[in-house]
């Protein structure tokens, strides 16, 4: 994979080279400057005493070069058929630039074959297209691909994916929070009240198929007065319901968080945003792309994209201790619990510190923990703890284990099918993602 690094802010697209020179040698010695001109359809009479000529700048096209004076009649010709050529060279650099990476066509194709008989796949093309541009990504082939290729998996290319499930998932909450009797008596009140669109509230249950149904139903349901003291004593609104929105279905904390805007998709909301075709895209491509790693393959991005950033790194750091301490422990890419909030040592640190122990390694363990606590971040591959384990593991076995997917069960009650996996999540995507890398644009 070509360096997927996606360091925030970087941008590999190129404008293209100047042809050399010396190319043009044979042209300069069979063609006046006049008629060499005239050839690239420019005026054939330039004045003598001052040429004006311009110079290729990558960064802000052509801009004018400094003025030929003449000094002797020999000389004046030579620099005017040198100055002439150098012009027609780089003018033609510049008349030759093109938009960098992918033209929208180009990415429409690979959307059609992510999905085909996609209805609207230029739309999402040009989502697509503007989200990496706009995030400085390449608009190249392997990372529309990518993008695509999760689109497709989690989603099938729809603004507001589908569940059969959701229905079900609010008559759990409702019967929950009916749990307190007061509760009750509201909530059963308020379903049995009219909805905007004619029909109660219970009734209007049946229809929710999307996450974007379900808020829609849970605000209008929590905006009458009588509804209000739900909120107050569950303290949850539609936000704390509906966690990942969108094509990509990323975090909505996440999106709330980053720091970019997609531009064109209105003043709205950042959960608003989530629920367009360019927001989604957007938000979903930031989260997929925009993080520094030393990643080989796309199959590690994919199950990041799904576990979290650096599961991946982080269970290749635990391979590489289950086999060094010869001890079991869950690669689960978590290298510290995570519980109601709160950061505790977890089974990848105690086994960590013994190992070093046992191995007579002077072990400074709140060093250790400051360590463990950078996890989520590309700076633990910089910690004490990392580099230590990583030396010990290549001595003995010739090289460093960087990555492996994570073993982790996916448990969601918008899962049909119980035996799914981040493993599963990262091969199913990478296969999509080979399947548009094979299509011809």
């Amino acid at each position: 994979m070509q360096n997927p690094g996606f360091e925030p802010g970087f941008c590999t697209g190129e404008y293209g080279n100047c042809r050399s020179l010396a190319a043009l040698s044979n042209l300069q010695q069979q063609k006046s400057a006049t008629h060499f001109l005239h050839d690239r359809g420019l005026p054939r009479r330039m004045e003598n005493t001052s040429l004006k000529m311009f110079t290729f700048n990558h960064t802000e096209g052509c801009t004018l070069f400094d003025h030929y004076q003449s000094e002797s009649s020999m000389h004046r010709k030579n620099r005017f058929i040198f100055f002439s050529l150098l012009f027609a060279l780089l003018l033609s650099a510049c008349s030759g630039t093109q938009e960098s990476g992918l033209s929208e066509k180009q990415v429409e194709k690979m959307v059609l074959a992510a999905r085909p008989g996609n209805p609207s796949p230029e739309i999402w093309a040009r989502a697509i297209k503007e989200s990496l541009e706009e995030l400085g990504q390449p608009v190249d082939k392997e990372h529309v691909s990518a993008v695509c290729a999760v689109i497709s998996q989690v989603s099938a290319f729809s603004i507001s994916p589908k569940s059969s499930r959701m229905a079900s998932i609010l008559r759990n909450k409702i019967k929950a929070a009916e749990s307190n009797e007061v509760l009750r008596l509201l909530i059963e009140t308020r379903l049995d009240q009219q909805a905007s669109n004619g029909k109660s509230f219970r009734d209007n249950i049946d229809t929710i198929s999307s996450e974007l149904d379900f808020e829609k139903w849970y605000d209008e349901f929590t905006s009458a007065s009588i509804t209000k003291p739900i909120l107050l004593v569950l303290n949850k609104d539609a936000s704390d319901l509906i966690t990942t929105a969108g094509s990509m279905q990323v975090s909505v904390k996440f999106s709330e968080e980053y720091q970019k805007k997609p531009q064109k998709t209105g003043f709205g909301s950042v959960r608003d945003m989530l629920y367009t075709c360019k927001g989604g895209v957007f938000y979903g491509t930031a989260y997929l792309l925009d993080f520094k790693h030393n990643y080989d393959d796309w199959k590690y991005v994919f199950a990041d994209f799904n576990a979290g950033h650096y599961s991946s790194r982080n269970a290749g750091f635990q391979a590489m201790l289950v086999r060094l301490a010869r001890r079991m422990v869950d690669t689960d890419g978590d290298l510290m619990n995570y519980e109601n909030g709160k950061i505790t040592p977890s089974v990848t640190y105690v086994t960590f510190i013994n190992f070093l122990k046992r191995k007579g390694v002077v072990v400074d363990e709140d060093q250790v923990l400051k360590d463990f606590k950078q996890e989520k971040s590309y700076e633990f591959e910089n910690t004490w703890s990392y580099k230590t384990l990583s030396e010990m593991y290549k001595k003995k076995y010739g090289r460093v284990i960087y990555a492996e997917l994570p073993e982790i069960t996916l448990n969601s009650p918008k899962f049909v099918s119980k035996n799914l996996s981040t493993r599963w999540f990262a091969e199913r995507v990478k296969s999509r993602y080979n399947h548009c890398m094979r299509t011809r644009i």
